[in-house]
């Protein structure tokens, strides 16, 4: 059995396979924001190294977002349309979620921020169970950043460690380490993920979706949706304008 998983929710696209024995192998893009023109070939590149056929593929799995909303659209248009040619099953894998399974060893609460431009973010938090199983500490959702990091500090107790992944650690780095400095008088460890770890990565969307599949939660391909978790600048425009 092989998953195809896609990743398009960020700024570089990459494609990964899964077999059900949990080994997973990547390709990625070194190109921004090119998604559409690079994602096929990519599979392509990634079932010829491995010695498979797209025949070969069982389930097409998809980084459902959030993110970039041009990225979310072309990586869940592309897995329907191979769920369609290849009349297979489709898996829909939480992109926030994802980030788990970039470090699976760590014992600290992972909270992934993706940039929503005007001082929002998309984020939430999560962690590993002492017996393997993943734990949602803050909801994911479209947060103002004040919001999200009210709501760490509610869950959060001394001596705990948090690590900070996604894109939005740029914008906002200096305003997290000011809520530490001012809201958890350095009783919190924060940190920020390195470079290698730090964004979507399709293995990782591979690994969960592998999880999902062994928990029965398989989507026929029209019901696979983009989760925005908000509507699209042009679109409020477009409702501010009406009212």
């Amino acid at each position: 059995m092989n998953i195809l998983a896609i990743e398009t929710t960020g700024a570089e696209a990459s494609v990964a396979i899964i077999n059900d024995k949990g080994e997973v192998f990547m390709e990625a893009s070194d190109q921004k924001l090119n998604h559409l023109q690079n994602l096929m070939p990519m599979v392509d590149i990634l079932l010829e190294k491995r010695g498979l056929s797209i025949d070969d593929v069982d389930y097409i799995a998809v980084s459902e977002g959030p993110g970039s909303f041009t990225g979310i659209r072309i990586g869940v248009s592309s897995a329907r349309a191979l769920a369609q040619a290849l009349v297979l099953k489709t898996i829909s894998v939480p992109t926030l979620k994802t980030f788990l399974y970039n470090v699976p060893e760590y014992q600290g609460i992972l909270c992934p921020i993706f940039d929503a431009r005007r001082s929002q973010v998309y984020g939430g938090a999560y962690r590993w169970s002492d017996t393997g199983q993943h734990t949602e500490i803050v909801p994911g959702g479209a947060y103002d950043l004040q919001e999200l990091l009210k709501l760490l500090e509610a869950v959060l107790k001394p001596e705990m460690e948090i690590t900070f992944f996604g894109d939005g650690i740029h914008p906002y780095k200096e305003q997290i380490m000011k809520w530490q400095d001012i809201s958890l008088n350095n009783n919190i460890c924060v940190l920020f993920a390195k470079d290698d770890v730090k964004l979507q990565k399709a293995s990782s969307v591979a690994k969960l979706a592998l999880d999902i599949y062994r928990s029965g939660k398989i989507k026929n391909l029209y019901d696979l949706k983009p989760v925005y978790m908000r509507k699209a600048e042009a679109e409020r425009k477009l409702e501010e304008n009406a009212e």
